[in-house]
């Protein structure tokens, strides 16, 4: 059943794609999405001095003239910053991707954490550094795949890190915008899966889907455009 389309005719859709903590455009690199819609690729903004995710996400929807009825796409952190943008405008559908859309879904131990200001102890060393642990929470075993995750977290703003780690860690949001749907996978270990809050459940998929279930998360991003009508015209 087809639904109601939720965007103004004078305006054209665009997809936009909010990626991980640390990372860049290039965790959407193996993504093929079949869309005559145009897709755009947030760049993070530097956050100002004790900033709050909300505002933060304003700045980031002006600089883009994110509208009502665009598309919103979510990675990991990304994910949270989509939750905040609803609460300004309407997009016709939001996808979440290992990700939270309210602070119940995030696991007890980042709860537990921000009650110490972990992000404020935390070594710089742990943030950008690689290594076998970084691999194993990632769920990282391809040679490429570990070298791009190299090249992508020491090449990250230790600044922007610190402070997203802390958005995430304090996040209050408890809910969900409408039209929201969350792609999780079961092996993931850096936000494991909160199943009763996740439309499309991958088995076995790790906390990368974009990366290591590219096939998968396209097909589902674009069976929920179609389900939404969004076409460009």
């Amino acid at each position: 059943m087809k639904t109601k389309k939720l965007y103004n005719k004078n305006h054209f859709p665009r997809i936009f794609y909010f990626t991980g903590l640390g990372a860049d455009e290039r965790a959407f690199a193996n993504l093929k999405i079949k869309t005559t819609l145009t897709q755009i690729n947030v760049s993070w903004l530097k956050p100002e001095k004790d900033e709050e995710l909300g505002n933060y996400s304003q700045r980031l929807t002006k600089k883009y003239g994110i509208k009502n009825g665009d598309v919103l796409v979510g990675l990991s952190f990304g994910g949270l910053v989509v939750t905040e943008i609803n609460k300004t405008i309407k997009p016709a559908l939001s996808i979440l991707i290992s990700s939270a859309a309210t602070r119940k879904e995030l696991p007890l131990l980042y709860r537990m954490a921000g009650r110490l200001n972990f992000e404020k102890i935390v070594p710089k060393a742990l943030l950008n550094k690689p290594g076998r642990l970084k691999y194993y929470l990632f769920s990282l075993k391809k040679p490429e795949h570990k070298k791009l995750f190299d090249e992508i977290i020491t090449g990250a703003d230790i600044y922007f890190v610190r402070w997203a780690v802390g958005i995430i860690l304090h996040w209050k949001n408890d809910k969900r915008p409408e039209n929201l749907f969350k792609i999780h996978g079961t092996a993931d270990r850096i936000m494991p899966v909160h199943k009763a809050s996740s439309n499309f459940v991958i088995k076995g998929g790790s906390h990368f889907l974009t990366w290591e279930n590219a096939g998968n998360i396209s097909s589902i991003i674009e069976q929920l455009l179609d389900m939404k009508e969004i076409i460009a015209k």
